[in-house]
């Protein structure tokens, strides 16, 4: 049976391990991550069953580390397995810190995830109906893009293929403003001296806040070009709906009332199972996402 290198044992890295045990793709999962406390826990969870100690011959690695440590561990991985795959936010800016791209990389993000963190957040059934979108580009070998694609598909995955920037414009809207505007508005609440009791409003809205500070400074960071047009649009509205509160009436009334049936027509639109990572509600648009179980949209 094939091994698997996995580098960052984490929850996204160490929930594929978990998976790809479970669907008999490796018998054995070798793990690396800057973390010795973390390579050491998830040794002990049975999430890798060895450390890295250089050894090469894997048929394929997994890259989950923040965004800005991806292309290093990508160029690595890639003289020591068959094909490489990260599991990353953020694509274009890896891609082109790349390039050339090693023709056996095929770039992945899974829609999933947890504020929770860490190998004993880890689940084998985490990828199970949820989308994973590849933005292969032109350079990468299609036997790996193929192979990846089957990994995910035996995990559970329902694939999409899409651009980096494709990618990576849609998820600055629904994935990384979001996480920006949580951030800034507890910098709000901490400011403001003692939190509030916390109602449901409260924790609704905040519980992405409370996501990997390391891994998504690297997104927002790498992602900024995409993002930085709808923060200018979010303040605008922003300043628009204030104005309206401000003098009442049936303006304010009809703001509102399009921005709630806007919510109920996207949540009626979006498969249950595919509306996103959990960390960030995703909701999947296009006929390029038009996935089915095992198939393949494009």
């Amino acid at each position: 049976m094939p091994s698997l290198l996995l580098v960052g044992t984490g929850l996204i890295g160490g929930s594929f391990a978990l998976a790809a045990k479970a669907a008999g793709l490796f018998d054995r999962v070798v793990g690396a991550d800057r973390d010795p406390a973390a390579l050491r826990e998830a040794l002990r969870l049975g999430v890798i069953d060895a450390i890295d100690e250089g050894e090469d011959g894997f048929a394929a690695a997994c890259i989950a580390v923040p965004v800005a440590s991806i292309a290093a561990q990508v160029r690595e991985a890639a003289t020591r397995a068959q094909v490489v795959f990260d599991v990353g936010s953020v694509k274009g800016a890896v891609v082109e810190a790349l390039r050339p791209l090693p023709p056996n990389y095929v770039p992945c993000h899974p829609i999933a995830g947890s504020e929770q963190g860490g190998a004993g957040a880890a689940s084998a059934d985490l990828f199970k109906d949820r989308l994973v979108v590849l933005t292969p580009s032109a350079e990468v070998d299609a036997k790996a893009a193929n192979i990846v694609k089957d990994y995910w598909r035996r995990v559970g995955g329902q694939l999409a293929i899409e651009s980096a920037a494709d990618h990576d414009q849609r998820f600055a809207l629904l994935s990384h403003l979001p996480h920006l505007v949580a951030f800034a508005f507890m910098e709000v609440v901490a400011n403001a001296g003692s939190p509030p009791g916390g109602g449901g409003g409260f924790r609704d809205f905040t519980r992405i806040a409370a996501a990997d500070a390391d891994v998504w400074a690297d997104i927002l960071h790498a992602n900024a070009p995409h993002w930085q047009s709808y923060l200018d649009d979010l303040a605008t509205s922003l300043r628009g709906i204030a104005a309206a509160a401000q003098s009442g009436g049936e303006g304010l009334r009809q703001r509102l009332a399009a921005a709630a049936q806007a919510k109920r027509d996207i949540d009626a639109k979006a498969p249950g199972s595919l509306a996103g990572e959990s960390t960030s509600p995703v909701s999947p648009s296009g006929p390029q996402f038009a996935a089915t179980p095992g198939k393949d949209p494009a």
